[in-house]
């Protein structure tokens, strides 16, 4: 083989080699090239010291060293009806003895507007509003809804009394009662001498005299009813609401009232007869 041919296949070979390498680059992908994600930004709270109670607290009841304790709170989240260390580092202390006017959960940031500062002055009083009056009134199981009514309840108040009838055909002997409702949401702030209820609740507080929050004209009223007849309560759900139920009574009062009348001698004994339908 001569000196030529060789040259010409090494140099064939050569090319060849660069085809195969070029082709080969050309059908690899391209390397990706991997981003590395943002470090996340960690936000730094800032907390605050504030007042929570460290048990549940009946309406009544008072503050004192162990009910509370501090507890951190979100300084975004604080209110101006908190109580925050940083303002009030004496708060435990000045807050001490005060009572309770609404229910406080365990846990539950303590608010002011939830106390009262007694500064010497009895649980009762604290508890009344400005302008109100606190007036005791007699009892009983069978005239308070068995006993259901409890401290913090708002009932109805309704007189029964004896009237004279206006029908002349009406004997003297006969006794007419009417029963009407003097008050409506009244505040009983107290049965016998317990003025809370615990926190189990249920209906455990039977008691003779029971105590309304009114204004001084309703309190005169309600002494010069109790001289009247027999006051009876109606307890009120605890969801308000104006809607009026349906009577279930059978006759209706507009009915009763304009009936006639008809006295009956039985064994010598006058009775009155109503007379309907003329």
């Amino acid at each position: 083989m001569d000196k030529k041919r060789i040259l010409l296949i090494a140099g064939l070979a050569i090319a060849a080699i660069v085809v195969f390498t070029q082709v080969k680059k050309l059908g690899t992908p391209a390397p990706v090239q991997t981003v590395a994600a943002p470090a996340p930004i960690v936000q730094k709270v800032e907390y605050v010291d504030v007042l929570v109670a460290t048990q549940n607290m009946a309406l009544g009841s008072r503050i004192s060293e162990e009910s509370v304790k501090w507890k951190q709170w979100p300084a975004e989240a604080l209110s101006p009806a908190l109580i925050s260390n940083d303002l009030r580092p004496q708060a435990i202390e000045e807050l001490e003895r005060a009572i309770v006017r609404s229910p406080i959960l365990e846990g539950e940031p303590i608010s002011e507007n939830k106390l009262v500062l007694t500064n010497g002055s009895g649980v009762m009083a604290a508890l009344l509003k400005p302008g109100m009056r606190a007036v005791t009134t007699r009892i009983s199981v069978d005239t308070a809804a068995g006993g259901f009514i409890q401290p913090g309840d708002r009932v109805d108040i309704i007189l029964t009394q004896t009237v004279q009838p206006k029908s002349s055909a009406t004997s003297s002997s006969q006794r007419v009662f009417t029963a009407d409702t003097i008050f409506e949401n009244v505040h009983v702030l107290a049965i016998d001498q317990t003025y809370s209820t615990g926190i189990e609740g249920g209906a455990t507080v039977i008691g003779s005299t029971a105590t309304f929050e009114m204004s001084q004209e309703d309190a005169e009223l309600l002494q010069q009813s109790v001289s009247k007849g027999d006051l009876s309560l109606t307890l009120r759900g605890i969801i308000r609401s104006n809607a009026q139920a349906r009577s279930a009574a059978k006759n209706e009062k507009e009915e009763v009232e304009t009936a006639s009348s008809l006295t009956v001698y039985r064994g010598g004994q006058p009775q009155q007869v109503a007379i309907r339908g003329q």
